[in-house]
């Protein structure tokens, strides 16, 4: 008789008989039960053993947007760790280096472009420094931000940060979420997750779970495609461009300059460039050594 078919409640009235229609525990997706009474009963004995699964998470750095190849992470994370967690697993994954603000936003699925830009523009600074109302459209449901935005956070993000607020968004630590309370929430459950990296360039990473996986205290890297982007590169186009200096087989003076920075100076530059299929290499081992190291565990 297959466990699947027998409640998971070891006092159950029915015994061992097998049954259809069992309901799922909705934290570990494990044990199942005939009843609500049964689960309610073995609930004291189960919890103990009651965990949530992983979730296998697809994380693209702007979707449409950078491509040739794409920018790609997939990864295995823990549903008790943080979103400030899972944040330091993207800074290491995507190659990034810190040096900017973050956060994680859900979005608001009635959001639509304003037909008027200018028009809002001009009533966000009507009365001062720019600022967004509660009448205006709302792009995010929830953010989860930087517990600390420290000094050293450069001021090119503070200036933009008013852009990422709205009246009616529910603001939270990024520190005090774990991930299950977004992914395992019927209130946001299937609405778009996005990490958003350095306010100046706007790294938008869209998440996407797309499974869920054995319960384990540590994030895995499982896969990936793409380059680590150049850090204060000038967003999509500065990054196409990056590329295409290095494509070119007779670079201009300023191609031949960009080569220089990202292999000299930029924070996270590649000293052997992007030529040839070096626009590819990523190094997952590196990155997963890394984490064993970073996350011995990361319950909140």
């Amino acid at each position: 008789m297959s466990a699947s078919n027998v409640c998971a409640n070891a006092s159950c009235p029915k015994g061992d008989s097998s049954t259809t229609n069992l309901l799922l525990c909705s934290r570990c997706r494990k044990a199942r039960y005939c009843s609500q009474d049964c689960q309610a009963a073995s609930w004291p004995s189960h919890k103990q053993d009651c965990r949530r699964q992983n979730y296998i998470i697809k994380v693209q750095l702007f979707p449409g947007k950078i491509t040739d190849p794409e920018v790609v992470r997939t990864i295995s994370c823990p549903a008790e760790a943080s979103f400030w967690d899972l944040h330091v697993v993207l800074q290491l994954a995507f190659g990034w280096t810190g040096t900017h603000a973050y956060d994680f936003a859900v979005m608001d699925p009635d959001f639509r472009v304003s037909a008027d830009p200018l028009q809002d523009l001009l009533r966000m600074t009507a009365s001062g420094p720019p600022r967004i109302t509660a009448d205006m459209p709302r792009e995010y449901e929830l953010r989860l931000v930087d517990p600390t935005f420290p000094p050293n956070r450069r001021a090119i993000d503070r200036m933009h940060e008013w852009q990422r607020k709205h009246p009616r968004m529910v603001e939270k630590q990024a520190d005090q979420w774990a991930l299950w309370k977004v992914f395992d929430s019927a209130k946001y459950r299937g609405k778009q997750v996005i990490y958003m990296y350095d306010f100046g360039d706007k790294w938008e990473h869209y998440l996407t779970v797309e499974g869920r996986a054995d319960v384990t205290d540590r994030f895995v890297c499982l896969s990936g495609t793409g380059h680590p982007v150049a850090e204060d590169v000038g967003s999509v186009n500065g990054w196409k461009e990056l590329k295409e200096a290095y494509r070119t087989s007779r670079p201009s003076q300023e191609q031949r300059d960009r080569r220089k920075w990202y292999e000299n100076m930029a924070s996270n530059g590649d000293p052997e460039g992007l030529a040839g299929d070096r626009i590819n290499f990523w190094d997952m081992e590196r990155v997963n050594r890394h984490l064993k190291i970073i996350f011995p565990n990361v319950h909140v």
